[in-house]
């Protein structure tokens, strides 16, 4: 039987979404930033020149693109309610899962011009999928950790 959620719950996972996404995204920036200063000797970049240079402001094009990483990160908390769903397979949900977060994460790249080739995207394609490996391995040790205490508390 299908629960609604309440009001609480649903700013609950916005406010939380919108802290992981900025969080996740400005720290993928800032690797990244520090990658190519390292390879191209240029200082931090906010984000990618190519979106950038499309506004006359700076402050602008940092504040949608922060936008959009809590957009992202708002879709991502959202799409976790499919794992409430405890009779459907854990690998069909968290494939779901993942492909919602992929299609969400190219569609953000898209318009902050993450990638101008095929190599790039391939890259960008990777980086969402290692990330989501890394949060998803957490995500599941912690949680086979905290049954294992409960079981353990029960016998």
């Amino acid at each position: 039987m299908a629960r609604t959620m309440t009001t609480k719950q649903l700013i609950g996972f916005t406010i939380t979404g919108t802290a992981i996404g900025v969080t996740i995204g400005t720290t993928i920036e800032l690797i990244f930033s520090y990658i190519f200063s390292y390879i191209a000797g240029a200082g931090y970049s906010p984000g990618v020149p190519a979106f950038l240079e499309q506004f006359q402001n700076s402050n602008n094009a940092v504040l949608i693109e922060r936008m959009i990483y809590a957009l992202y990160g708002v879709v991502c908390a959202f799409a976790g309610i499919l794992y409430k769903n405890e009779t459907r397979p854990l690998a069909l949900t968290s494939a779901m899962h993942f492909g919602i977060i992929l299609i969400t994460g190219l569609a953000a790249g898209a318009y902050l011009k993450w990638w101008t080739s095929g190599i790039e995207l391939l890259g960008i394609i990777g980086t969402i999928a290692v990330v989501y490996l890394l949060i998803w391995l957490g995500i599941f040790l912690s949680t086979r950790a905290e049954v294992k205490r409960i079981n353990n508390q029960l016998s």
